[in-house]
């Protein structure tokens, strides 16, 4: 049985900078890293534990779709895939925080 993925106001808030960003050069290329980033989010529906766990962040697990991190969380006893951030990997991890 699959899981349910949500994404997070943090998540959602987060895809729409990162969009807005890459169309102010490029409105076709931030369209594909969008539907990317989604993509790879609700991949997460079967296997979701196979992203790694974050050290510093108890309970956070992330993917990486080069060069943005997939940060969520699992609750297996619900099968909720909680997608919390889209970062870029290269951001400051200490600006980020997670719902």
């Amino acid at each position: 049985m699959d899981y349910k993925v949500i994404l997070a106001r943090t998540a959602l808030r987060d895809l729409g900078e990162i969009a807005r960003y890459i169309a102010s050069d490029n409105p076709r290329a931030a369209e594909k890293v969008g539907y990317e980033l989604i993509e790879i989010a609700e991949s997460l529906r079967v296997m979701p534990l196979r992203g790694f766990a974050v050290k510093s962040r108890p309970g956070v697990r992330r993917l990486l779709k080069d060069p943005y991190l997939v940060l969520y969380r699992v609750d297996e006893t619900q099968r909720v895939v909680s997608v919390q951030r889209f970062w870029h990997a290269k951001r400051d991890p200490q600006a980020m925080q997670t719902e």
